[in-house]
Protein backbone atom coordinates (compact mmCIF):
# COMPACT_ATOMS: atom_id res chain seq x y z
CA UNK A 1 0.00 0.00 0.00
CA UNK A 2 2.87 2.32 0.83
CA UNK A 3 4.35 2.14 -2.68
CA UNK A 4 0.95 2.59 -4.34
CA UNK A 5 0.28 5.64 -2.18
CA UNK A 6 3.64 7.14 -3.09
CA UNK A 7 3.04 6.58 -6.84
CA UNK A 8 -0.45 8.10 -6.63
CA UNK A 9 0.88 11.10 -4.72
CA UNK A 10 3.63 11.61 -7.35
CA UNK A 11 1.10 11.46 -10.18
CA UNK A 12 -1.15 14.00 -8.47
CA UNK A 13 1.77 16.32 -7.73
CA UNK A 14 3.10 16.15 -11.30
CA UNK A 15 -0.39 16.56 -12.69
CA UNK A 16 -0.93 19.59 -10.48
CA UNK A 17 2.36 21.13 -11.60
CA UNK A 18 1.47 20.50 -15.26
CA UNK A 19 -1.98 22.06 -14.80
CA UNK A 20 -0.48 25.10 -13.07
CA UNK A 21 2.12 25.57 -15.80
CA UNK A 22 -0.54 25.25 -18.49
CA UNK A 23 -2.68 27.85 -16.77
CA UNK A 24 0.28 30.22 -16.49
CA UNK A 25 1.08 29.82 -20.18
CA UNK A 26 -2.56 30.49 -21.07
CA UNK A 27 -2.61 33.65 -18.99
CA UNK A 28 0.74 34.77 -20.41
CA UNK A 29 -0.41 34.20 -23.97
CA UNK A 30 -3.44 36.38 -23.38
CA UNK A 31 -1.52 39.04 -21.46
CA UNK A 32 1.44 39.31 -23.87
CA UNK A 33 -0.53 38.77 -27.06
CA UNK A 34 0.58 41.02 -29.90
CA UNK A 35 -1.91 41.60 -32.68
CA UNK A 36 -0.53 40.61 -36.09
CA UNK A 37 -1.41 42.83 -39.03
CA UNK A 38 -3.37 40.64 -41.42
CA UNK A 39 -1.70 42.47 -44.30
CA UNK A 40 1.65 41.01 -43.29
CA UNK A 41 0.28 37.49 -43.64
CA UNK A 42 -1.19 38.33 -47.05
CA UNK A 43 2.03 39.97 -48.22
CA UNK A 44 4.10 36.98 -47.13
CA UNK A 45 1.98 34.86 -49.46
CA UNK A 46 2.98 37.17 -52.33
CA UNK A 47 6.68 36.90 -51.54
CA UNK A 48 8.86 34.47 -53.56
CA UNK A 49 9.90 32.50 -50.47
CA UNK A 50 13.55 32.45 -51.56
CA UNK A 51 14.81 33.92 -48.25
CA UNK A 52 17.96 34.99 -50.12
CA UNK A 53 18.63 37.97 -47.83
CA UNK A 54 19.48 40.45 -50.59
CA UNK A 55 16.79 42.81 -49.28
CA UNK A 56 18.90 43.07 -46.07
CA UNK A 57 16.31 41.22 -44.01
CA UNK A 58 16.53 37.73 -42.52
CA UNK A 59 13.89 36.35 -44.86
CA UNK A 60 10.75 37.07 -46.86
CA UNK A 61 8.64 37.19 -43.69
CA UNK A 62 10.79 39.88 -42.07
CA UNK A 63 10.90 41.80 -45.34
CA UNK A 64 7.09 41.71 -45.67
CA UNK A 65 6.73 42.99 -42.10
CA UNK A 66 9.18 45.82 -42.81
CA UNK A 67 7.24 46.80 -45.96
CA UNK A 68 3.96 46.98 -44.05
CA UNK A 69 5.59 49.01 -41.27
CA UNK A 70 7.08 51.42 -43.79
CA UNK A 71 10.71 50.46 -43.18
CA UNK A 72 11.24 48.98 -46.66
CA UNK A 73 9.85 49.33 -50.19
CA UNK A 74 8.36 46.39 -52.04
CA UNK A 75 10.64 47.19 -54.97
CA UNK A 76 13.54 46.22 -52.71
CA UNK A 77 12.97 42.55 -53.50
CA UNK A 78 15.14 41.67 -56.50
CA UNK A 79 13.54 38.26 -56.91
CA UNK A 80 10.03 39.49 -57.69
CA UNK A 81 9.21 40.13 -61.34
CA UNK A 82 7.61 43.38 -62.47
CA UNK A 83 4.08 41.97 -62.57
CA UNK A 84 4.33 40.74 -58.99
CA UNK A 85 5.69 44.10 -57.86
CA UNK A 86 2.72 45.81 -59.50
CA UNK A 87 0.37 43.41 -57.72
CA UNK A 88 1.97 44.19 -54.37
CA UNK A 89 1.83 47.95 -55.01
CA UNK A 90 -1.86 47.63 -55.79
CA UNK A 91 -2.39 45.55 -52.62
CA UNK A 92 -0.64 48.20 -50.52
CA UNK A 93 -2.43 51.05 -52.25
CA UNK A 94 0.80 52.79 -53.27
CA UNK A 95 2.21 53.93 -56.60
CA UNK A 96 4.25 51.33 -58.41
CA UNK A 97 7.94 52.22 -58.64
CA UNK A 98 9.83 50.47 -61.39
CA UNK A 99 13.39 49.63 -60.40
CA UNK A 100 16.34 48.56 -62.50
CA UNK A 101 16.43 44.77 -62.71
CA UNK A 102 19.94 43.41 -62.36
CA UNK A 103 21.63 40.32 -63.71
CA UNK A 104 24.98 38.73 -62.91
CA UNK A 105 27.84 38.67 -65.42
CA UNK A 106 31.21 36.94 -65.20
CA UNK A 107 34.20 39.28 -65.29
CA UNK A 108 36.49 36.67 -66.81
CA UNK A 109 36.91 34.84 -70.10
CA UNK A 110 40.05 32.99 -69.16
CA UNK A 111 38.91 29.44 -69.79
CA UNK A 112 41.09 26.36 -69.98
CA UNK A 113 42.33 27.27 -73.47
CA UNK A 114 42.79 31.00 -72.90
CA UNK A 115 44.69 31.28 -69.63
CA UNK A 116 47.91 29.72 -68.38
CA UNK A 117 48.22 27.79 -65.13
CA UNK A 118 50.70 28.84 -62.48
CA UNK A 119 50.50 25.66 -60.37
CA UNK A 120 48.79 22.31 -59.97
CA UNK A 121 46.26 22.80 -57.20
CA UNK A 122 45.23 19.53 -55.49
CA UNK A 123 43.33 20.90 -52.53
CA UNK A 124 39.65 21.24 -51.65
CA UNK A 125 37.56 21.98 -54.73
CA UNK A 126 36.44 25.35 -53.48
CA UNK A 127 37.24 28.81 -54.80
CA UNK A 128 37.74 30.16 -51.29
CA UNK A 129 40.15 27.37 -50.45
CA UNK A 130 42.04 27.70 -53.74
CA UNK A 131 42.27 31.49 -53.35
CA UNK A 132 44.18 30.98 -50.10
CA UNK A 133 46.77 29.00 -52.08
CA UNK A 134 48.74 32.00 -53.43
CA UNK A 135 45.58 33.41 -55.01
CA UNK A 136 44.71 30.27 -56.95
CA UNK A 137 46.23 28.14 -59.69
CA UNK A 138 45.78 30.50 -62.63
CA UNK A 139 48.62 32.63 -63.96
CA UNK A 140 46.17 35.54 -64.03
CA UNK A 141 45.66 36.51 -60.38
CA UNK A 142 42.32 38.14 -61.23
CA UNK A 143 40.70 35.19 -63.01
CA UNK A 144 37.76 32.92 -62.22
CA UNK A 145 39.03 29.83 -60.38
CA UNK A 146 36.11 27.71 -61.58
CA UNK A 147 35.43 25.57 -58.52
CA UNK A 148 31.77 26.55 -58.34
CA UNK A 149 31.26 28.28 -54.98
CA UNK A 150 28.92 30.70 -56.75
CA UNK A 151 26.95 27.83 -58.28
CA UNK A 152 26.26 26.40 -54.85
CA UNK A 153 25.32 29.85 -53.53
CA UNK A 154 22.64 30.49 -56.19
CA UNK A 155 19.17 29.60 -54.85
CA UNK A 156 17.65 29.70 -58.34
CA UNK A 157 19.93 27.25 -60.20
CA UNK A 158 20.87 30.04 -62.63
CA UNK A 159 24.57 29.15 -62.68
CA UNK A 160 26.35 26.13 -64.10
CA UNK A 161 29.87 25.07 -65.06
CA UNK A 162 30.93 25.25 -68.70
CA UNK A 163 33.22 22.78 -70.42
CA UNK A 164 35.94 25.45 -70.52
CA UNK A 165 36.02 25.67 -66.72
CA UNK A 166 34.14 28.97 -66.57
CA UNK A 167 30.80 29.78 -65.03
CA UNK A 168 27.72 29.98 -67.27
CA UNK A 169 24.79 32.19 -66.26
CA UNK A 170 21.22 31.59 -67.38
CA UNK A 171 19.85 35.14 -67.44
CA UNK A 172 16.27 33.93 -67.73
CA UNK A 173 16.66 32.28 -64.32
CA UNK A 174 18.90 34.95 -62.78
CA UNK A 175 16.93 37.22 -60.43
CA UNK A 176 19.77 39.59 -59.61
CA UNK A 177 19.81 38.54 -55.96
CA UNK A 178 23.60 38.95 -55.84
CA UNK A 179 24.32 35.84 -53.76
CA UNK A 180 26.82 34.59 -56.33
CA UNK A 181 28.70 37.91 -56.37
CA UNK A 182 28.87 37.95 -52.58
CA UNK A 183 30.20 34.38 -52.47
CA UNK A 184 33.01 34.79 -55.00
CA UNK A 185 36.33 35.40 -53.18
CA UNK A 186 37.85 37.12 -56.21
CA UNK A 187 34.98 39.41 -57.16
CA UNK A 188 34.47 37.70 -60.51
CA UNK A 189 30.74 38.32 -60.70
CA UNK A 190 29.27 41.78 -61.19
CA UNK A 191 25.66 42.94 -61.13
CA UNK A 192 24.65 44.98 -64.19
CA UNK A 193 21.31 46.28 -65.55
CA UNK A 194 19.24 43.56 -67.20
CA UNK A 195 18.86 45.55 -70.40
CA UNK A 196 22.60 46.10 -70.86
CA UNK A 197 23.93 44.94 -74.20
CA UNK A 198 27.61 44.77 -73.32
CA UNK A 199 29.79 44.15 -70.29
CA UNK A 200 33.50 43.98 -69.56
CA UNK A 201 34.48 40.33 -69.28
CA UNK A 202 37.79 40.97 -67.53
CA UNK A 203 38.87 42.16 -64.08
CA UNK A 204 42.63 42.47 -64.54
CA UNK A 205 44.27 45.78 -63.74
CA UNK A 206 47.70 44.63 -64.92
CA UNK A 207 49.43 46.37 -67.80
CA UNK A 208 48.61 45.12 -71.28
CA UNK A 209 51.90 43.28 -71.82
CA UNK A 210 51.46 41.26 -68.63
CA UNK A 211 47.81 40.51 -69.47
CA UNK A 212 48.66 39.07 -72.88
CA UNK A 213 51.38 36.89 -71.35
CA UNK A 214 48.86 35.01 -69.22
CA UNK A 215 45.48 35.31 -71.01
CA UNK A 216 44.37 35.61 -74.62
CA UNK A 217 41.12 37.42 -73.82
CA UNK A 218 42.18 39.97 -71.21
CA UNK A 219 41.74 43.74 -71.42
CA UNK A 220 45.01 45.33 -72.57
CA UNK A 221 43.87 48.92 -71.92
CA UNK A 222 44.37 49.80 -75.60
CA UNK A 223 41.52 52.35 -75.36
CA UNK A 224 40.02 51.43 -78.72
CA UNK A 225 36.69 50.98 -76.97
CA UNK A 226 36.92 54.54 -75.61
CA UNK A 227 37.45 55.93 -79.10
CA UNK A 228 34.65 53.82 -80.59
CA UNK A 229 31.97 54.80 -78.06
CA UNK A 230 29.78 57.58 -79.52
CA UNK A 231 28.44 58.71 -76.11
CA UNK A 232 31.62 58.49 -73.99
CA UNK A 233 30.11 55.78 -71.81
CA UNK A 234 33.29 53.72 -71.59
CA UNK A 235 36.59 54.72 -70.08
CA UNK A 236 39.83 52.93 -69.27
CA UNK A 237 40.91 53.36 -65.65
CA UNK A 238 43.72 51.46 -63.93
CA UNK A 239 44.37 49.57 -67.19
CA UNK A 240 40.78 48.24 -67.33
CA UNK A 241 37.75 49.31 -69.37
CA UNK A 242 34.70 50.42 -67.38
CA UNK A 243 31.19 51.07 -68.67
CA UNK A 244 28.89 53.78 -67.31
CA UNK A 245 25.46 52.20 -67.82
CA UNK A 246 23.68 55.43 -66.93
CA UNK A 247 24.70 56.89 -70.31
CA UNK A 248 25.44 53.74 -72.36
CA UNK A 249 23.14 53.50 -75.40
CA UNK A 250 23.85 49.77 -75.88
CA UNK A 251 25.11 50.25 -79.44
CA UNK A 252 27.79 47.57 -79.05
CA UNK A 253 30.48 49.50 -80.95
CA UNK A 254 32.91 49.08 -78.05
CA UNK A 255 32.64 45.30 -78.31
CA UNK A 256 33.21 45.45 -82.06
CA UNK A 257 36.35 47.57 -81.56
CA UNK A 258 37.89 45.42 -78.81
CA UNK A 259 40.81 43.43 -80.33
CA UNK A 260 40.86 40.72 -77.65
CA UNK A 261 37.12 40.33 -77.19
CA UNK A 262 37.28 41.30 -73.53
CA UNK A 263 34.16 43.42 -74.00
CA UNK A 264 31.30 40.99 -74.44
CA UNK A 265 27.95 41.20 -76.17
CA UNK A 266 25.40 39.50 -73.95
CA UNK A 267 24.05 36.13 -75.06
CA UNK A 268 20.54 37.57 -74.81
CA UNK A 269 21.43 40.27 -77.29
CA UNK A 270 23.11 37.82 -79.66
CA UNK A 271 20.04 35.62 -79.59
CA UNK A 272 17.86 38.61 -80.52
CA UNK A 273 20.22 39.59 -83.32
CA UNK A 274 20.08 36.11 -84.83
CA UNK A 275 16.27 36.05 -84.94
Amino acid sequence: MGNESTILTSILVLGGIGFACGAMLLVASKFFHVAVDKRVEELIKMMPGANCGVCSFAGCGQFAKAVIEGHARASGCQVLDEEKKKEIASFLGVEYEKGDRLIAVLRCQGGNQEVKRSSDYQGIKSCRAAALFFGGDKACPYGCLGYGDCIRACPFAALSMGEDGLIRIDWEKCTGCGNCAAECPKGMLAMVPQDCRVYVGCASTDRGKRVIQVCKKGCTACKRCEKACPVDAIEVEDYLAKIDYSICNHCGQCADACPTGSIVLTDVDQAKASN
